[in-house]
């Protein structure tokens, strides 16, 4: 299946860690990975890296007409009240949007930058029912916006927010019709997930709740849940820096997946990479090399 990442400048290191990992235990040797980026990122990845790697960049602010992160931040100004994230709303409205885009085959998978897969996993099963991982968390602004955008809001016990999901593009493209067709604010689909939200909420919408109840409500037998073992919080042991050696470590431990943040600072020595990595980007914005 190929795979989608958003890519912030904060995570170009990391991600050239997950990469491979991803490689080995998510796709077959065809299958490609679609890294959506600003354009300025493209200073870190050498042509040879991409095609080892069968990974293809993609500009953030080119992919989609309209979709940009100024117009994110156009919308957000005027109907927010409250702190404005738009690069958090864009990398959300990206993953939706790629099924819109000619790279989009029959499916495709989402997956965090900071997070490695620690063995093989499948999303699809026997019966090429697709399988969602699935969460526990009930972030009551995510299914208001839920209900003004289809009519129904939280349909599950679980919460379908988790570092990965599969997605088959022409449900995401009814999807993004459905939204298309109501009478809210904004004349293309991005537009309309923004004004639906409150503007009082500073995270008031998830591609992934949005899509897994769109799922269960539209296609409830297409799919199977499972909860996975995760570490969210591995970059307040290891940071940065984490080896392939304490990466198996935990697979044997029975961790499915692990997370490293950059904003997660283990104790000393562990976080000399993050202040590192900190230092470097803050010294290519000043000289205006990366946005």
């Amino acid at each position: 299946m190929d795979i989608v990442i958003c890519l912030a400048s904060k995570d170009y290191h990391i991600i050239k860690k997950v990469i491979p990992q991803a490689r080995i235990y998510l796709q077959e040797h065809n299958d490609q990975i679609y890294l959506i980026t600003n354009h300025t990122n493209n200073i870190f990845f050498s042509n040879n890296w991409l095609k080892k790697h069968h990974v293809t960049l993609i500009d953030e602010d080119q992919m989609l007409p309209g979709l940009s992160m100024k117009r994110c931040q156009q919308i957000l100004q005027e109907h927010f009240t409250c702190n404005k994230y738009p690069g958090w709303y864009l990398q959300q409205f990206l993953k939706m949007g790629f099924a819109l885009t000619s790279y989009a085959q029959k499916e495709y998978l989402i997956w965090d930058s900071d997070t490695f897969p620690l063995h093989t996993l499948r999303f699809k099963d026997t019966s090429d029912k697709y399988i969602i991982t699935i969460k526990d968390e009930n972030h009551t602004p995510y299914f208001n916006t839920l209900k003004r955008l289809l009519g129904y809001g939280k349909l599950c016990k679980y919460s379908f927010i988790a570092e990965h999901m599969p997605i088959k593009v022409d449900w995401m493209r009814e999807l993004i019709t459905h939204i298309e067709k109501t009478d809210i604010k904004g004349d293309l689909w991005f537009e309309k997930i923004l004004y639906a939200t409150s503007g009082q909420d500073e995270q008031a919408f998830s591609e992934f709740e949005t899509y897994g109840s769109y799922l269960s409500h539209e296609y409830p037998n297409s799919f199977i849940v499972r909860p996975l073992r995760t570490l969210r919080e591995g970059g307040m042991m290891w940071g940065r820096g984490v080896s392939i050696k304490t990466l198996n470590i935990l697979a044997n431990m029975g961790f499915d997946t692990a997370s490293f943040e950059l904003r997660h600072i283990p104790p000393f020595p562990n976080n000399i990479p993050n202040w590192t990595e900190r230092c470097w980007l803050a010294i290519l914005r000043k000289l205006k090399v990366i946005q």
